[in-house]
């Protein structure tokens, strides 16, 4: 096996792929990489098993092959060489040492024989959906679902609902994000049971399965963080029940198992009916929950909120230190007055998560059904894209 490459090209294949590595793997095979060049075309792929992801690029191959390269060391090596010139990568395949050459610099490596890689049938066997048809058409390709997204509304999603996943072992669902595809349409929803989050994004033409639901961990959420381009997002099934996701960007396939648990009804616990509205600056609270809070006790991290008058009122204090802090800012209230506690480290993200640009005059509207219910925050808008819930605490 015998190639050259662009160093840049190959340092960026090798930044998609790594994310897929684990820090500490229970079979050692894990900790590599597998190369395969086929056609004048570089596969790399790497798996935790929970995640999988292969990209290819171009290269000037002069003999084809596979082997298995460990991850960590071409990454430590790959990151001192620069971004320019090319990189020439020659493997022994009776005993797979590895060989780099690039422009004063010669390194060698053992690697492993291709062999011993896993199985990986959900990479290998599944089917690669049409982009073209998942982005005019969208929802049904020869009996498979398949959802086309811009790179800003996956990111979206994620980057919204991440804040409010759980890391409870214990109830697997809620330690993933819950997709709804409702055809022209799509929810993603999180929750740790203190606080929860709904983004949703519309499609401009119907790209959507009609009525599917489907939980993605959260770490997959995160590499999704990182796309670069568009994507289609389809469904690999095994004995008819589906088993994880796929998602194609350009040369990239990203593949992931999904969490088969029932997620909690969450349009339950969203109150209905509330009436109470308090309208803030989003800048200004969100200074007023830095200050304050720096005053809050550090295990119970309770902050209160007082409004009447058209002025909310923040205090926070630490009766073992004695310390405590206040901060007026003015509000639009509709309601006579009412006192509540959050824990500042919810509300903080709240308010975080809310954009400038998803939010008429930097607004943001919270509301309640009763004074001491959970706060409904979401930023003032026509669009209806976005609702986060914080449960209140017992004041103290």
């Amino acid at each position: 096996m015998k190639f050259r490459a662009s160093l840049i090209e190959f340092q960026q294949a090798l930044a998609k792929t790594l994310p897929a590595i684990p820090r500490k793997a229970t079979i050692p095979i894990l900790e590599h990489l597998y190369f395969s060049i086929e056609d004048n075309t570089l596969s790399i792929i790497g798996t935790d098993q929970n995640i999988t992801i292969m990209t290819s690029i171009k290269v000037d191959a002069e003999d084809e092959g596979k082997v298995l390269v460990p991850a960590k060391m071409l990454d430590d090596l790959v990151k001192t060489l620069g971004h320019s010139g090319d990189l020439e990568f020659i493997t022994d395949t009776n005993n797979y040492e590895i060989k780099l050459l690039v422009e004063r610099g010669k390194y060698n490596m053992k690697g492993l024989n291709p062999i011993e890689y896993l199985d990986l049938p959900e990479l290998f066997e599944s089917k690669k959906p049409d982009f073209e048809a998942a982005k005019q058409e969208g929802t049904i390709e020869s009996g498979i679902s398949t959802a086309f997204f811009i790179k800003e509304d996956i990111v979206r999603l994620a980057e919204k609902t991440l804040i409010a996943v759980s890391d409870d072992e214990y109830r697997p669902a809620m330690t993933g994000i819950l997709l709804q595809f409702r055809e022209n349409y799509v929810n993603a929803v999180s929750t740790d049971s203190y606080r929860l989050v709904k983004a949703t994004v519309h499609a401009d033409k119907v790209s959507f399965p009609q009525n599917f639901d489907v939980i993605l961990p959260a770490k997959s959420m995160e590499l999704l963080v990182k796309t670069d381009s568009d994507l289609v997002m389809s469904f690999i099934e095994s004995f008819g029940k589906v088993t994880h996701a796929r998602f194609d960007a350009g040369n990239t396939i990203f593949i992931t198992r999904v969490i088969n648990e029932k997620f909690p009804p969450y349009e339950s616990v969203i109150p209905q009916n509330n009436a109470i509205l308090l309208t803030v600056d989003r800048k200004q609270v969100l200074l007023a929950i830095k200050s304050v809070s720096l005053f809050a006790n550090n295990i119970t991290k309770q902050i209160k909120l007082h409004a009447v008058n058209n002025t909310l009122t923040l205090h926070a204090e630490d009766e073992e230190t004695g310390k405590s802090g206040k901060r007026e800012l003015p509000c639009d209230l509709n309601y006579e007055s009412f006192e509540i506690g959050f824990n500042f480290k919810y509300l903080e993200e709240a308010f975080n998560n809310v954009d400038e640009n998803e939010t008429e005059d930097n607004l943001v509207i919270m509301s309640f059904s009763e004074p001491n219910k959970p706060a409904l925050i979401r930023p003032k808008s026509e669009k209806e894209e976005l609702l986060m819930l914080v449960m209140p605490v017992r004041i103290s």
